[in-house]
């Protein structure tokens, strides 16, 4: 029986936030065909690298999306929204699945001045 868990992003840190460290990409089964759900969409998969607020320990969780996160890239720092945890058993095996509504790209907090704009000493 595979059920829905909604996840508290505001528990994750936002010191660091969240960061794609690995690309977007469409998900296949294991004869390499392309996975689609219920309405035919193409399923993406996105390695998202996340972190508890207050802990030093960091997971990297493959999140799955119904639409390909455009202008996310490997290194880039990226939102979600609707990430639901789904638990699965399959032949004696389980484990855990992400899904997000989507993954967009966010700017960095520590990004430089773009040239030319005056920032106040």
């Amino acid at each position: 029986m595979q059920s829905n868990i909604p996840i508290d992003l505001t528990r994750l840190t936002r010191l660091t936030g969240l960061m794609c460290v690995s690309a977007p990409e469409q998900r296949t089964d294991m004869d390499g065909q392309v996975r689609k759900d219920r309405d035919g969409n193409t399923l993406w998969v996105t390695g998202i690298a996340l972190r508890r607020a207050g802990t030093r320990k960091a997971s990297v969780i493959d999140v799955q999306t119904a639409a390909e996160p455009t202008g996310v890239t490997e290194g880039a720092m990226v939102g979600l929204t609707e990430l639901d945890v789904s638990l699965w058993e399959i032949e004696g095996r389980h484990g855990l699945s992400y899904r997000a509504a989507s993954i967009y790209p966010r700017p960095s907090e520590t990004a430089k001045p773009s040239r030319g704009v005056k920032t106040e000493a």
